[in-house]
């Protein structure tokens, strides 16, 4: 094989599989997602009473679920990168995390719209259909036809627009090692990605704050891994000096959310979910946003297992919770914390039922010679949704 599609371990790698382990990655991912469902069911259901507060709601607003779960997906998958035979094993790997869930997912929506009159025999023999599953089935999910538009929310599951993203992540993890880390060595690699990163966040926030979120156009772009590409390549940089960072984080999870703390108190980067006019704000929130995270991940190492016993119910909560508020939404139910608490419900239900029957046998199936982030986590990387999943991400972090 070529030295420029050789993969180029990071440090971290080198060292003894188990040094990562115990971590609290599974409890981090779910609470995010936990964040992603309060804050849909919240706004689309018109709840703002009870623990939908609006001054609680404003600290629920400080962990947005998106930057967690994409600085996550690029700490775990440049790892699972880096440690697999090849492009074939790496590409099993995410289309076994990444589809059954989906795929069973799409069945059960269709059920449901079929219960509620949505989709009826003329609808299933229409093109329109048949497109919309076609899209729903690869990487298109975004794509929303007409005979939808009167359901619920008007969309099906809004939340996975950010399956595209994920997927571009996941495509251009080997370019980036073949064409920087490989090519550039560490230290030209990591200065290169930095400015990439950089140049990210300006897209990203050009795009949330000024650009016209009506725009067909900057639809499309936030779709787009691009803008989001900053904080995947910002867990790639970690994780690829983890070896350095690590005093930085065992066991520092009440300094840096503390520090958190302190910058969205003065600064105020987006609280509420509102953007900061100013980019400087929302950049140094999100570094201590990754750095609170990161250290969380390191402390209190056994909490995790615990309390989860290796269950991961985070990709089953973000894919099923969008049906769950459409069904109360297509029942006229909302205004009160208690339709809060039956979204969650049956949203946990769907998650361990997906988890269970269909996501941990998938994992299963994974090629065992060379074990991926699942070893490192427990689990395989989620796919994430932004506390603006169904709402502007103009609104939210």
């Amino acid at each position: 094989m070529s030295p420029v599609f050789q993969i180029q371990p990071s440090l971290a790698s080198r060292r003894d599989e188990d040094s990562m382990r115990p971590n609290n990655f599974d409890l981090i991912r779910l609470l995010a997602a936990a964040q992603v469902v309060y804050c849909h069911t919240c706004f689309h259901l018109n709840i703002t009473t009870g623990i939908a507060d609006p001054r609680i709601a404003y600290f629920v607003h400080w962990f947005p679920g998106v930057p967690i779960f994409f600085v996550l997906s690029g700490f775990l998958i440049s790892r699972s990168w880096e440690r697999c035979t090849g492009w074939k094993d790496y590409a099993v790997k995410r289309a076994l995390r990444i589809y059954p869930g989906l795929w069973v997912q799409l069945a059960a929506g269709i059920v449901v719209a079929s219960a509620f009159g949505v989709i009826t025999p003329a609808v299933v023999t229409s093109l329109p259909f048949l497109a919309w599953i076609a899209a729903q089935a690869s990487c298109v999910q975004f794509f929303n036809p007409d005979f939808l538009r009167g359901f619920g929310l008007g969309v099906l599951n809004g939340s996975l627009w950010t399956i595209p993203v994920e997927l571009g992540f996941y495509l251009s993890l080997p370019l980036i090692y073949i064409s920087v880390i490989n090519r550039l060595g560490r230290r030209g690699a990591e200065m290169a990605l930095g400015g990439l990163a950089l140049a990210s966040f300006g897209y990203w926030f050009y795009l949330s704050v000024h650009a016209n979120p009506d725009s067909m156009l900057t639809k499309l772009q936030m779709v787009s891994p691009l803008p989001h590409l900053h904080m995947f390549l910002l867990g790639i940089l970690i994780q690829r000096n983890f070896d350095h960072l690590r005093p930085l984080f065992e066991n520092r999870a009440p300094v840096w959310l503390a520090a958190f703390a302190t910058c969205m108190l003065v600064l105020n980067p987006w609280g509420e979910g509102t953007l900061s006019e100013s980019p400087l704000p929302v950049l140094v929130g999100r570094l201590l946003l990754t750095m609170a995270v990161f250290s969380f991940a390191f402390s209190w190492r056994n909490l995790s297992g615990t309390l989860l016993r290796d269950q991961d119910l985070s990709y089953g909560v973000y894919l099923y919770h969008g049906l769950a508020i459409n069904v109360l939404k297509e029942l006229d139910l909302g205004g009160s914390p208690l339709h809060l608490l039956l979204v969650s419900v049956i949203t946990v239900i769907c998650a361990a039922l997906s988890w269970t029957l269909v996501e941990r046998p998938a994992v299963s199936r994974k090629p065992s010679h060379r074990r991926d982030e699942h070893q490192t986590s427990t689990t395989a990387e989620p796919l994430s949704t932004p506390t603006g999943g169904f709402v502007s991400e103009r609104r939210a972090a």
